[in-house]
């Protein structure tokens, strides 16, 4: 299953998921993804909590952080609206 394109965030967008690991704050989203409970399903990323994604769903179907957290790849599109362009990869 691939990840949406879009993204339908109404909570804190600066402390998820996806915001965090395209600014490269590989640890913080480590501590944040180490005991799932939820799945994004606009990213497809497993989280600890449903207040570190921008759209909540049951756990399963999802991918580890760890699996992606060398990736360059923006994972929720949402997130390239709040990156300069010059850091946009």
């Amino acid at each position: 299953m691939e990840p949406k394109n879009n993204c339908i965030c109404a909570g804190d967008h600066e402390h998820h998921i996806c915001f965090l690991h395209s600014k490269g704050l590989v640890k913080e989203v480590e501590q944040l993804t180490d005991n799932p409970t939820v799945t994004c399903s606009s990213c497809l990323v497993n989280a600890n909590s449903p207040d570190n994604v921008c759209s909540p769903t049951t756990l399963g179907g999802g991918f580890k952080y760890s699996d992606m957290k060398g990736s360059k790849k923006v994972i929720c599109e949402s997130v390239t609206e709040a990156i300069p362009e010059k850091d946009k990869q």
